[in-house]
């Protein structure tokens, strides 16, 4: 197997070809691109970052209510050969999941009464009571990601299946009173997502599929695509913690994978035409093109800071802006929400522009080791607002 340094200069290689074939890329784009000019100076932002943070990303930005533009730079993967990136393309979101699917599902029951946020887990998962300080966790807790659990993570090495990461975490020692730390943890979401199938009666990729993805017309969002979307699908990471292979068209995030794909905290496939619905889902109060799917309150009451504890920047499942100095940029406003994926995506929904920016990249491919995009999505959303800013 090559050593990731040999991979990632190969994947900048890749990443100037991929700026030759930009406009390939580009061509393939919806024809309201071509109206989108003002946007230039962000397209170039975008493009300068192939090769370097990411092999390839697709950008899509939205205001009032449309989509204004989704565009494509650089290509499928780091390999020399590799494809232009598809508009289209079908991207591994990572943790986008515990917003798109997870968070979305638990707004749903709750605006429908089905669920309580200052209910303990334990009413609806009696397991998970079992352990010192369980009993204390609340709905909110785990969507405010300030449950106390103390950290696990790596599940994975051990378990064989999801019913044994479940087990797991049943178990987990809390490390402070919930309520008074915010750590980000996947295991909050994981248990969120079995909430959603208990209080549902019904299997949590099922859920989300018959009240949210088909609702809003979200045909290429789901866990576990079929083979015959590989063409279309960036591969993640050369693994070689798990797997030993490179990782395309199933869950980069390991926990996930024993889990079968399916779990609350990341598995979700989607492209950033499919996720532009589900940012003018939340800017639009709830309602989507004339039909409710929540009340305006249950909206605002997740976009929401918790303060759990005071100073947190979570939301309900759902971060905000750190200002200054967040992915975000400088320019993000203080009443958006947002959140990233470890594999290279972001969403971000603004409320006072009503607008909203998502960023989809495989910056883990090659390798995990490439940082950059911690540069990329600042300087790339700051190209975006001042470009709102200035329509």
């Amino acid at each position: 197997m090559p050593r990731w340094p040999d991979l990632f200069r190969a994947a900048l290689v890749a990443g100037l070809l991929g700026l030759a074939a930009h406009g390939q890329a580009v061509a393939r784009a919806p024809a309201q691109a071509v109206e989108a000019a003002w946007l230039q100076p962000a397209f170039d932002e975008a493009g300068k970052w192939v090769g370097d943070a990411f092999p390839g990303a697709v950008l899509a930005v939205g205001q009032d209510g449309r989509a204004l533009v989704v565009r494509a730079f650089g290509r499928l993967s780091s390999a020399p050969d590799a494809a232009p990136m598809p508009v289209d393309a079908l991207f591994d979101l990572a943790s986008l999941t515990k917003v798109v699917a997870t968070t979305t599902a638990a707004a749903l029951l709750v605006d429908r009464g089905q669920l309580e946020l200052d209910a303990p887990v334990s009413r609806y998962l009696p397991e998970f009571g079992g352990a010192a300080g369980h009993d204390a966790i609340t709905v909110r807790d785990l969507l405010a990601h300030s449950s106390g659990l103390a950290p696990e993570g790596e599940h994975w090495r051990t378990a064989k299946n999801a019913a044994d990461i479940l087990a797991a975490i049943d178990r987990m020692p809390v490390e402070a009173p919930p309520g008074t730390k915010s750590v980000y943890r996947d295991e909050n979401l994981m248990l969120v997502a079995e909430i959603v199938s208990r209080v549902s009666g019904q299997p949590f990729e099922r859920f989300v599929q018959a009240n949210i993805f088909r609702p809003l017309g979200m045909k290429d969002t789901g866990f576990n695509p079929g083979r015959a979307e590989l063409p279309r699908i960036p591969p993640t990471e050369i693994d070689n913690r798990l797997r030993n292979r490179l990782v395309q068209g199933e869950v980069h995030d390991e926990n996930a994978w024993v889990m079968g794909g399916i779990a609350g905290h990341a598995g979700l496939f989607s492209t950033a035409a499919d996720l532009s619905r589900l940012a003018q889902l939340w800017l639009g109060e709830g309602r989507f093109r004339g039909r409710r799917l929540m009340q305006a309150g249950t909206v605002a009451q997740f976009r929401a800071r918790q303060n759990r504890p005071e100073g947190s920047t979570r939301a309900l499942g759902w971060d905000t802006p750190t200002l200054p100095g967040g992915f975000a940029g400088d320019l993000a406003s203080p009443r958006a929400i947002l959140h990233t994926g470890f594999t290279g995506t972001s969403i971000y929904i603004d409320p006072d522009r009503r607008a909203y920016v998502i960023l989809l990249s495989n910056r883990v491919n090659p390798t995990r080791e490439n940082n950059r995009i911690r540069a990329a999505r600042p300087a790339i959303h700051n190209a975006v607002l001042q470009a709102l800013d200035a329509r």
